[in-house]
């Protein structure tokens, strides 16, 4: 299924034209987009903003001690919230309440981590980067599965930004080595030569992120790129839902339809 709507994405940005549908000004950080089409928007003040997809606010999160780095809706009844300062993982519930107590990375021995993501059995992932390895585990701190050392597998030292899953495979981004591909176990399987900056998506082949204000598309196998133009300029960050581009700059978020 989602292999088709990337390759209707790709239909539908040819010969397109980009009509801006909704904005909402504010200075904020990162955009994501749940399974409904809500928006979560982190501002500079690292406090979480849940909105409807006519941009009402819906919920804030926005407790005293609980700077959001990141967030990761994929799962809008169990969302994954990560505190970079704290090294905390906190799973909220709908309206953006916690539904458990903080997990503490330093009880596990992971003093570094950039990168974290959740799994679709609601269990999560990290990239101990002290270790160099990618763990999961469960929402008790046990450890689930580990790739085990990828410096020794890749020769290379790993500092990620972003981690994802995907069609139970798990991708992890570093914008200076490549993106790195893992089974839904967490063993090693390939290293994608790409560098990214910023948020990515993946369909079978293709990579989707943004450089210099541009869309691009490439293909994996075929070692081939598309570049698309964006109709707005400095973009920090940037989603998609249902034939929708959310295109985030330091000073608004827009969402943009594709319309022949």
């Amino acid at each position: 299924m989602i292999r088709f709507v990337f390759l209707l994405l790709i239909g539908s940005i040819i010969g397109s034209d980009w009509i801006r549908t909704k904005d909402i000004a504010g200075e904020f950080t990162s955009v994501e987009v749940d399974e409904h089409g809500d928006v979560y928007l982190v501002n500079s003040e690292k406090q979480l903003i849940k909105f409807n997809s006519r941009l009402d606010t819906l919920y804030v999160f926005n407790e005293k001690s609980a700077e959001v780095e990141l967030v990761a809706p994929q799962n809008a009844l169990k969302i994954l919230i990560f505190n970079k300062s704290l090294n905390t993982v906190q799973f909220l519930d709908k309206t953006l309440s916690p539904s458990a107590e903080e997990l503490n990375l330093d009880e596990v021995n992971i003093p570094l981590v950039e990168a974290v993501g959740i799994s679709k059995d609601n269990n999560f992932w990290v990239f101990d980067q002290y270790d160099q390895s990618l763990k999961k585990f469960d929402t008790k701190m046990n450890m689930i599965s580990t790739s085990g050392n990828l410096t020794n597998i890749t020769g290379l030292n790993w500092s990620p930004t972003k981690l994802k899953e995907i069609d139970n495979k798990v991708f992890v981004c570093d914008s200076s080595s490549g993106i790195m591909e893992f089974d839904f176990f967490g063993s090693y399987v390939q290293t994608i030569n790409l560098k990214v900056k910023g948020n990515f998506y993946i369909d079978q082949s293709n990579v989707w992120f943004l450089r210099n204000d541009s869309l691009i598309i490439h293909d994996i196998l075929l070692q081939d790129e598309s570049k698309f133009n964006l109709p707005e300029k400095n973009v920090v960050d940037f989603a998609f839902y249902k034939y929708q581009f959310y295109l985030l700059t330091q000073e608004k978020l827009y969402i943009y339809a594709l319309s022949k």
